[in-house]
């Protein structure tokens, strides 16, 4: 059999990797997350080349081919606190921007996440 070692290095790092952390100014955060959440799984199904991956018990991960992007986002809900990070991961230069981007004109719709943190890099 392989070592666990030649089976870890042939798990490639992304070539760029984000997080961003938006804030939930509500009380009732859990059930504005879950709402997100819900709007996104259907937001991204509707989108070509927008693939949510299933049984994701974390968040909502969605992948992207090369040319949407070449990698994958994960929106979820912290634990404890209000709070919805986001990761995103590409294999290609500039890969993070492109989906984000992406993803801007649907997060635009929620007034109550502090949405600062991915303005300001997508500036």
């Amino acid at each position: 059999g392989k070592t666990l070692d030649h089976l870890i290095e042939s798990l490639e790092e992304p070539l760029e990797s984000k997080e961003f952390r938006f804030n939930i100014s509500m009380d009732d955060f859990k059930s504005y997350g879950e709402k997100v959440l819900q709007d996104l799984q259907q937001y991204a199904a509707s989108l070509p080349g927008w693939r949510v991956e299933p049984n994701n018990y974390e968040g909502i991960r969605v992948s992207f081919r090369k040319e949407d992007g070449d990698g994958w986002l994960l929106l979820r809900m912290s634990l404890h606190d209000p709070l919805m990070p986001l990761n995103i991961e590409s294999n290609s230069s500039g890969g993070v921007r492109q989906i984000a981007a992406a993803l801007w004109p649907f997060l635009q719709q929620y007034s109550l996440l502090d949405l600062t943190p991915i303005k300001n890099y997508l500036k």
